[in-house]
């Protein structure tokens, strides 16, 4: 029970992270109330402040310490790619969903020649995946689902606010899948 306090604690410090990417567009400037540092700075100072925290639950218990530095750094190098999804594969696997937010599908959409040559490895541009037409029938029927949701709950929500719930969501699902054991 012991560890499962201490993970939820640290899940807790890497949400409130996730949940400023709309706040802050994307990690681009600082959250309300927060000023007097520049937002690189400000995550620095957030992560630090995490890994120290990390280090101190867990000082002799290499197997979760490392488990959770792990995720600490995977959601560090999202949140400085300043991209969209901007994940680790390992999240695309673990909530392929994520993908969907990817701007290949924009390319492949709007312009079909240029994705060719980019899934033909003729431009110097490289995606980080090259949907299909089942791929892209998949995204539709999400974010279909997404905006009827938001239209009967009365909700305005952004892409950038809809891809913030994706990632808490994955944060979660990341949690869950690592830390089978300590969270029962």
């Amino acid at each position: 029970m012991e560890n499962r306090t201490e993970i939820a604690k640290i899940y807790g410090m890497l949400w409130d992270i996730i949940s400023i990417y709309d706040e802050t567009d994307g990690y681009n400037k600082l959250p309300r109330g927060v000023s007097d540092i520049d937002i690189s700075e400000y995550m620095t100072a957030r992560f630090k402040e995490i890994r120290k925290e990390v280090s101190i639950l867990y000082l002799g218990k290499v197997n979760i310490r490392n488990k959770l530095m792990i995720i600490v750094d995977e959601t560090e190098s999202f949140v400085r790619k300043y991209e969209m999804p901007g994940v680790s594969s390992r999240w695309k696997q673990i909530n392929p969903k994520i993908t969907f937010f990817d701007y290949a599908f924009d390319i492949k959409e709007n312009d079909e020649e240029m994705f060719k040559k980019m899934q033909r490895g003729l431009s110097p541009l490289k995606l980080s995946c090259y949907p299909d037409e089942e791929f892209c029938l998949e995204r539709k029927k999400y974010f279909d689902e997404i905006h009827r949701y938001n239209e009967d709950n009365n909700l305005n929500c952004s892409r950038n606010k809809m891809f913030e719930n994706e990632m808490l969501n994955t944060l979660t699902l990341v949690f869950e899948m690592d830390f089978k054991a300590e969270l029962r």
